[in-house]
């Protein structure tokens, strides 16, 4: 069965989760998480949940998914100690200088790109396989198709939100809530500027509805994606408990959701229903909405009922255990328990003969089957038991006891897991080819007027609709560099590459990528590429891992302050922005109009 992650800001929210059939779930933990507003972990908490988990056969994903300045990657990577040594799963990273750094020093733990790195083709995919991902976390944005074919080609596992809140611009490359507040999306503190009205007659033009897939679970199921993810790390463990019992239920039993289990969704948290838009490749009005406060008469019920599924003792994802019992008249005892991959066994004193009653498989099968106050259930009891012989009912209860103490501490146990020095890896600075002023225009117009300006970034569409003109700056010896558009789906990827096949035979010699998947794009068209803003370059360690992917030119984050732009080791030139109206989100819903 397709993994199906849910969220957990807190202890409650995590026994919420596992307890209500979730196969993993997703947890923050120190400051470097884009949740920093949950309650998050303490590094006693973090260990505790995490043996919790992995007693139950449960994932843990721990989110590293900010991005790190070059002083706070020590830090960062002593975090990631922390949860590597208490038997995390995987990591959620957007970081790539910090993936590198991860990486070199646990190199045991799987890391999976986060949707904050804006992988949202094929090519992103792959760069991300070739950084040591194992997973990704595709765009919300995609449509059915695109998450198909990146599915069936990358190599590397995705993962898909199918619940929760939608932002208006593609995750990583939002600057709004930065901008306008001090409170960067990018760094874990986006105070939702999407969800505030801002007058006219659409009073909330970025509030868009929550997502619900949960009718269209079993067609991913068939494309190959391997994790459904269920957003909510703010939300009440009542919440987490709801929406992950249904999901586990609907995606378990193979079906699609009742009309009742729709309406619980919807009354637990909805902003005027849910959307499937970008699933269905429809966008517009009917996608936005604003939330929808239920009736506490409507809400109480369902969350005490939820409350119940996860208090202090309660089992409700019980762990199946087989018991193999042999006893034979002058050999010890045996009990043999399995379970979860692990086995224990335990022996006692051989039986005696019996003076009136032998034990009967009826009495061992009574003993073994008390297992209520664990995590286990006895799926299936098997007994050789000699004849004449007599067992007391508490010699059968301690092995059974003895067996089961065994069984958990196999099932908790961290696995033993290499780990090499805390160092960040930075080359020293190279010499820098340029100086100077570049600009960025919209027009072919606008560059023709910058006569003293020697290199020009045009969006690559206005060159290939004015082939004529882009040829005439090229004679006057303006570097014209096309710029590709930040999100390029895998189905326009042949029209853009064209168009930069186009400039490269009139002599334009490099290309402004985006976002990580358009890097390997632009070289195969024998072309340099320069990385533009949205790749998001916020330390040392990002601009080497940029540097060898074949960046030869970088412009580092807008979020930095120029002391910390100064300090940067330079691998290759780099460049900051110094003047003009900075765009501060993508969008594939237009909220004007």
């Amino acid at each position: 069965m397709t993994e199906l992650l849910a969220p957990a800001g807190s202890i409650p929210a995590v026994h919420a989760a596992v307890q209500n059939g979730a196969n993993a779930v997703y947890m923050g933990f120190g400051a470097f998480n884009a949740r920093r507003g949950a309650k998050n972990f303490t590094a006693e908490e973090i260990a505790e949940v995490i043996a919790y988990c992995r007693l139950r056969g449960v994932k843990t994903h721990i989110t590293v998914n900010t991005l790190a300045s070059d002083r706070e990657l020590p830090q960062l990577l002593k975090d990631v100690e922390t949860v590597y040594r208490a038997g995390a799963d995987a990591l959620i990273v957007q970081d790539l200088g910090a993936a590198r750094a991860i990486r070199a020093a646990f190199p045991d733990i799987d890391l999976h790109a986060s949707t904050q790195m804006t992988v949202h083709s094929l090519e992103g995919a792959l760069f991300a396989k070739e950084q040591g991902f194992s997973r990704v976390v595709l765009s919300r944005e995609l449509p059915m198709s695109e998450i198909a074919y990146i599915t069936k080609h990358a190599g590397i596992e995705t993962e898909v939100f199918v619940h929760g809140a939608l932002c208006m611009c593609y995750s990583g490359q939002c600057g709004l809530s930065a901008v306008i507040g001090r409170r960067s999306g990018n760094r874990g503190l986006c105070a939702q500027p999407c969800r505030l009205p801002y007058g006219g007659k659409n009073n909330y033009p970025m509030s868009l509805r929550d997502l619900s897939l949960i009718s269209q679970l079993h067609e991913l199921e068939q494309a190959g994606v391997a994790s459904f993810k269920i957003e909510g790390r703010m939300k009440r463990p009542e919440y987490v408990a709801i929406v992950t019992r249904i999901y586990a239920s609907v995606l378990r039993e193979g079906r699609a959701p009742t009309a009742d289990e729709l309406n619980e969704l919807k009354t637990v948290f909805s902003r005027e229903g849910f959307t499937q838009g970008y699933y269905h490749d429809r966008i517009g009005p009917k996608m936005f909405g604003t939330r929808s406060e239920a009736k506490q008469s409507e809400l109480k019920p369902l969350y005490e009922r939820a409350e119940k599924t996860f208090a202090d003792g309660q089992e409700h994802q019980t762990i199946p255990v087989r018991f193999a019992f042999s006893a034979a008249e002058g050999e010890p005892v045996v009990l043999r328990a399995e379970a979860g991959g692990c086995t224990a066994e335990v022996q006692a004193a051989p039986a005696e003969r019996a003076r009136t009653r032998a034990t009967a498989y009826e009495d061992v099968a009574k003993a073994l089957g008390k297992t209520g106050g664990t995590i286990f259930t006895a799926e299936e009891i098997t007994a050789e038991l000699g004849e004449g012989l007599m067992l007391p009912a508490k010699v059968m209860n301690a092995l059974r006891r003895e067996a089961l103490e065994q069984l958990t501490a196999q099932l908790s146990r961290v696995p033993e897991r290499r780990q090499n020095a805390l160092r960040l890896t930075c080359n020293a600075p190279a010499k820098g080819r340029f100086s100077g002023f570049t600009a960025q225009v919209r027009t072919l117009a606008q560059a023709a007027a910058l006569s003293e300006m020697q290199t020009v970034s045009v969006p690559l569409a206005e060159l290939a609709r004015n082939a004529e003109q882009a040829k005439a700056l090229l004679a006057r010896g303006i570097n014209l560099i096309p710029m590709l558009p930040r999100i390029v789906w895998s189905r326009e990827e042949a029209e853009v590459r064209t168009q930069l096949m186009q400039c490269a035979a009139w002599g334009c010699t490099a290309a402004l990528a985006g976002t990580v998947g358009q890097i390997a794009l632009i070289r195969s068209c024998g072309m340099e590429a320069y990385g533009d803003f949205g790749l998001n370059a916020f330390n040392s360690e990002t601009l080497e891992v940029l540097k060898d992917c074949g960046i030869v030119r970088q412009t580092v984050s807008f979020e930095l302050r120029f002391a910390q732009i100064r300090d940067l080791k330079k691998p290759m030139d780099t460049e900051m922005i110094v003047y003009g109206r900075l765009p501060l989100m993508v969008t594939e819903n237009c909220m004007i109009a």
